[in-house]
């Protein structure tokens, strides 16, 4: 299944990749090496929708490190953090109150309430940034199809946010080619939960017996060794006529190929790969 946006929002720890146990040394170390991938040298050659994410993640990570590096505002950013989960933790476990009174009135929570003000502007934030980086990754990905696949014909899958049918008769791959249908569907991170999610999808939206190859964009990659087995784990389930999944990280297309990867495919990916460098 899909992360919930719930369990993909990060705290600032998670932004900067350390634990909330880290020294103001680790932290400094960790913003300059997150920094550093959005710096405008890096996105110029980009299109104006990459820029624009570059802008928005670097602002995110600036606040984070400024809220951290400063005591006493990483104490009280700690501090709210604490109290809404304690809040969160009782309200859960008290009973819920009966259907013929009415309910009691709610307790003073001034922290609680700035806490949440703090992680809805971040959460808002991801959310735009999101937004931008899928859409900018659906459109780089049609440009290169276009251009290694010329004739390549949209079409549309149940869950997917794009696909096409690639009949291998014109462009670089000659008459003969075997047509390949393609998949494309963005998540917030690729992992063995998005590739449960998305398997049954990519199953159900074969053509004419045959299985469509997955393009699963996103992110952030989670480790090979967990991709891999939540990949069989799945062809073990389905035995027969199983989707290829390609997973990608579109922060710089590199990508994870299954041995039976179609050669357009690899072409394409290769292309928006070397378009990033």
């Amino acid at each position: 299944m899909i992360i919930p946006e719930a369990r993909v929002s990060k705290t600032y720890y998670e932004l900067l990749g350390v634990e909330p146990s880290a020294s103001a040394e680790e932290i400094k170390h960790a913003f300059r090496h997150e920094i550093s991938r959005y710096h405008p040298d890096k996105v110029q050659h980009l299109g104006l929708e990459f820029q624009q994410i570059a802008a928005v993640r670097a602002a995110e990570l600036t606040e984070a490190y400024r809220v951290l590096m400063d005591a006493q505002a990483r104490e009280k950013y700690d501090r709210l953090g604490r109290e809404a989960q304690d809040l969160a933790a009782e309200a859960a476990a008290r009973p819920a109150p009966p259907t013929t009174e009415p309910p009691p009135p709610r307790a003073p929570a001034e922290a609680p309430r700035e806490g949440a003000r703090l992680d809805s502007r971040v959460q808002q934030t991801r959310a735009t940034t999101h937004e931008f980086v899928r859409k900018a990754a659906l459109r780089m990905l049609r440009e290169a199809i276009d251009a290694v696949v010329p004739g390549a014909e949209p079409t549309t899958a149940r869950g997917f946010d794009a696909a096409f049918l690639m009949g291998g008769k014109r462009g670089l791959f000659g008459k003969g080619a075997p047509a390949v249908h393609l998949l494309a569907r963005f998540v917030p991170e690729v992992n063995a939960a998005a590739v449960e999610e998305s398997w049954p999808l990519a199953v159900s939206a074969g053509v004419n017996g045959h299985p469509p190859c997955v393009l699963l964009l996103g992110g952030a990659l989670a480790p090979a060794r967990e991709l891999a087995g939540a990949v069989t784990e799945q062809r073990r389930k389905t035995r027969r006529n199983s989707p290829v999944f390609v997973p990608i990280d579109v922060r710089d297309w590199e990508a994870l190929f299954p041995p039976d990867v179609p050669l357009p495919v690899r072409s394409i990916v290769q292309r928006l790969r070397d378009g990033h460098r």
